[in-house]
């Protein structure tokens, strides 16, 4: 069976990629400010920027800045302040957020640190042949396909997992920081300064390529909320299901895996490409076309739409099964119902029908599947 199909060695081979893509990059403690956040930041009045600051969390191997210097508790808390965790102030109601998801270090005085109050956070400047076959399926060289295809399902399934715990694992949404909590700004050029978050100005932003905060400076951060589900961008898609494969008299059900790679201009519809694959010893049937997906309706955490997609199928089976050998187009529709799993993953139920236009009468009729996965935004 698909145990037996493909040698040890190409086991081995797909275990290394899999450990590559889930050691390829770690979710870190820095979290990127978008451009529009941070216009709207430096047009907030100074001391309530810091309680919903909408970020990005960013991975150990992307660019890491300097370390801020430390902070200095005082003795006496400002007004409207109250005593934290790590003896530093914060604003009082900031104790309805609860306990930091970051809690800042323990305060070792160094030698020399610039003095501030409430906070030291030092400043400089204020992204068939078609319709039939002729040739009758050789049992040899559709094990040798299984091969192929249970490898390339090895592989897509690795990058899958991958991308689910990095990209789609990751934080984005409302953050809390104390306000003179230390920003970090890298301009065009490659400089990089600090700059304490209530004495941001838009004149700071001019020539910035990006901005971040540490969670493990300042005071802490607390997370706040995630953002909804959001798939505008690239997408990868992954699962596995009940699949059909059409032959005169039968229909061939096993287990089948579906991948897809595309784009979403808007958060509700996108356009990828799809292959579904469906094999065994005694048979295989691959599918590769263009997909268009639009989930309009949202209840609650639950997204519901259709699909609707198309392109070119290759099959054959010999042994027990009827001999045929056969390349042709499909056409796919379809209901697609999501849960939100975060800002960025969703799990997915995906029911399928397929109609072959070109195919034989025996064989022509509409084929259901259905398959269950996860999609990485």
């Amino acid at each position: 069976m698909i145990r037996d199909a493909y040698p040890r060695h190409l086991r081995l081979q797909a275990l290394t990629t899999l450990i590559a893509v889930l050691t390829s990059g770690c979710l870190g403690h820095f979290y990127e400010i978008p451009r529009t956040e941070l216009e709207r930041l430096a047009q907030t009045p100074p001391q309530e920027r810091g309680q919903s600051v909408y970020a990005v969390q960013q991975f150990t191997t992307a660019w890491e800045p300097e370390a801020a210097p430390p902070w200095i508790p005082t003795e006496e808390p400002p007004p409207g302040y109250s005593l934290h965790l790590h003896g530093y102030w914060v604003p009082s109601f900031y104790g309805d957020f609860g306990e930091p998801y970051y809690a800042p270090p323990p305060y070792n005085p160094p030698e020399l640190v610039h003095d501030a109050t409430p906070v030291s956070g030092s400043s400089s400047g204020g992204s068939v042949s078609t319709g039939g076959g002729g040739s009758v399926g050789n049992i040899g060289d559709i094990k040798d396909v299984g091969v192929l295809l249970a490898v390339a399902v090895v592989v897509g399934v690795a990058v899958g997992v991958g991308l689910a715990a990095t990209e789609g694992a990751r934080y984005e949404g409302q953050v809390a920081v104390h306000p003179h909590h230390p920003l970090h700004l890298l301009d065009t050029h490659g400089a990089q300064r600090i700059v304490a978050l209530d004495e941001l100005t838009l004149a700071d932003l001019s020539n910035i390529d990006s901005a971040t905060l540490s969670g493990e400076e300042g005071a802490g951060m607390w997370l706040r909320g995630a953002a909804p589900l959001n798939r505008k961008g690239f997408s990868y898609q992954f699962g596995a299901g009940y699949d059909s494969l059409a032959l005169p008299g039968m229909n061939q059900r096993s287990l089948g895996y579906h991948f897809a790679f595309g784009y979403y201009p808007a958060k509700k519809f996108g356009l990828l490409a799809h292959t579904r694959m469906q094999f065994d010893d005694s048979f295989y049937n691959v599918r590769l076309g263009l997909e268009a997906q639009w989930s309009p309706i949202v209840l609650w955490r639950l997204h519901l739409g259709p699909f609707v997609g198309g392109g070119q199928s290759w099959s054959a089976s010999a042994g027990w099964l009827p001999d045929t050998h056969e390349q042709r187009p499909y056409v796919s529709f379809g209901a697609l119902a999501e849960l939100e799993i975060s800002t960025r993953l969703g799990l997915t139920f995906r029911w399928t029908q397929d109609w072959l236009p070109t195919a034989t009468p025996d064989t022509r009729n509409f084929i259901s599947s259905w398959s269950v996965g996860l999609a990485v935004y």
